[in-house]
């Protein structure tokens, strides 16, 4: 048993890595396929995990989007050709899905955000596998079958901290730091999603402008270096500390006493710690994000108006939400006996195929 983990941007590796030690201790080998875009590659060297790279960073056109993942699907299906094609693969990506379509092989995808893109999906007859917060509902109004579609209990996040001693991990030095001011982890949009809505760029900037003159250290952590740019002319009591290159996510977060963040999973990763998390996204809100603010673990900022319920103060101590701890080994066991089932009917198939 071969299952192929694809990882294309920085979160990917958070949430998929864990799947590499849990499918080894199912008995399945694994191997990792990556794209050089932004810090992937320095993280997955930073957890010492071999993957070999296709493709690069991706501009805004929805049309070169389209282009680009046809070509690293190629790639991909060119690179496991032969004996080497796995009997299944675990990804996030339009393009492994086009790969695995191509080479008959059941693909799997994580997604925790239902107004994404999942039409080329419906064609690839990939699962999806989302929370079940996310009705299946709002995925099958985009296109998708209702045989596609595998709701777990819990969050992405349960994944992401599968096997984490949260308590026994240092918080990430910030250096000489402000005495008393509050420690702000901000992170900017995603200004390449095909989601993006260029009122988060304005949002984001009128957020810190709110926090410039405040008694509080921003520690901003860009998407692209271009973002700096949002920090300049702004009144700073506290010049804000720009992160220069990736930093544990968990380290960091424990650095830290809040989160501004304009979507994505650095938000629900704080809320999941029970760490202050205050959401300026402006494009469609998701159910996970709507459903966090419900229980209490995040806060939905629509307009500068709400800028003031942001609360600057200290943070108490860490509590995890532990939505579903067994959601890694659950999904593990099901994809597991989807790929022996799926190489078995392939098996069969073979002799006539050659007969043909």
């Amino acid at each position: 048993m071969r299952i192929w983990i694809d990882i294309e941007n920085p979160p990917q590796v958070q949430y998929l890595l864990p799947f590499r030690r849990a499918f080894e201790s199912a008995g399945a080998q694994t191997v990792i396929t990556t794209r050089d875009y932004g810090s992937t590659l320095e993280l997955l060297a930073d957890a010492g995990v071999p993957a070999t790279a296709f493709g690069a960073r991706v501009g805004r056109g929805k049309l070169y989007k389209a282009a680009a993942a046809g070509v690293r699907a190629r790639e991909l299906s060119r690179f496991f050709s032969g004996s080497s094609r796995p009997d299944a693969v675990l990804a996030a990506s339009r393009a492994a899905a086009m790969a695995a379509s191509w080479m008959r092989i059941p693909s799997f995808l994580i997604s925790d955000y239902e107004h994404a893109h999942v039409s080329l999906y419906r064609l690839t007859g990939s699962t999806i596998l989302h929370p079940e917060v996310i009705g299946k509902d709002a995925f099958r109004r985009r296109g998708l079958r209702m045989s596609q579609l595998v709701a777990f209990a819990g969050l992405k996040e349960d994944l992401t901290f599968a096997g984490v001693d949260v308590d026994a991990i240092s918080p990430h030095d910030l250096g000489c730091a402000p005495e008393h001011a509050v420690r702000i982890l901000f992170r900017p949009p995603s200004e390449t999603s095909h989601y993006y809505n260029a009122g988060s760029t304005d949002f984001a900037r009128a957020a810190l402008a709110h926090l410039a003159s405040a008694n509080a250290l921003v520690v901003f952590s860009p998407r692209e270096r271009s973002q700096v740019g949002l920090l300049e002319d702004l009144p700073w009591r506290h010049t804000p500390l720009i992160l220069q290159r990736p930093v544990p996510f968990v380290s960091l977060l424990k650095s830290v006493d809040l989160v501004v963040c304009s979507g994505g999973t650095m938000l629900r990763e704080a809320a999941y710690l029970g760490i202050p998390a205050y959401g300026i996204f402006q494009s469609k809100i998701g159910a996970v994000d709507s459903w966090l603010e419900q229980i209490g673990r995040a806060k939905l900022l629509a307009d500068a108006r709400d800028l003031a319920g942001i609360e600057l103060r200290a943070r108490g101590p860490l509590e995890r939400l532990d939505s579903n701890p067994q959601l890694l080994e659950q999904l593990v066991s099901m994809i597991v006996q989807a790929a022996r089932r799926a190489s078995v009917q392939r098996a069969g198939r073979r002799p006539a195929e050659r007969a043909a």
